[in-house]
């Protein structure tokens, strides 16, 4: 992660709508060679201080499109294990859906899973999705 810092606003300390905004790269682990594929930035407003939990949204920006993410997390800004809902996406992404599946392995590396259903190929030439309705492709991007 580039950044990963937390926005104290309102009552000084600990408060309901306090921020943590977080950015960084997206790096593929599938074969021999890690290698960056996209960046991710994000951000999570604090709602329940018991649980140090909040609601999240990211957009994870890679060749094809972009994936918006959204759901609550415990734990800010360290969370723990989640799973949050694939809410939208363009170009490729425009038609998906899903869900990502998070944990973090150090405060700076996470690992995010995306599972995505319904993702087609993207014709930008005429602004028009393909000829026939495509299969649904379900393919996994674990990264950190």
């Amino acid at each position: 992660m580039h950044v990963g810092e937390e926005l104290d606003l309102g009552a000084a300390g600990r408060s309901a709508g306090d921020q943590f905004v977080f950015s960084g790269n997206l790096t593929s682990t599938e074969g021999r060679e890690e290698r960056v594929v996209g960046r991710i930035g994000g951000f999570c407003v604090i709602t329940d201080l018991e649980r140090n939990a909040g609601q999240c949204a990211s957009t994870a920006v890679l060749p094809e499109g972009q994936i918006t993410v959204q759901g609550e997390q415990a734990a800010i800004p360290v969370p723990v294990p989640v799973v949050n809902a694939i809410t939208g996406g363009t170009g490729e992404f425009r038609t998906a859906h899903g869900q990502v599946m998070q944990r973090v392995l150090t405060p700076a590396t996470w690992q995010l899973t995306f599972e995505l259903s319904d993702v087609r190929p993207h014709r930008p030439e005429d602004g028009h999705g393909p000829a026939e309705a495509p299969t649904p492709v379900r393919p996994s991007f674990p990264g950190k």
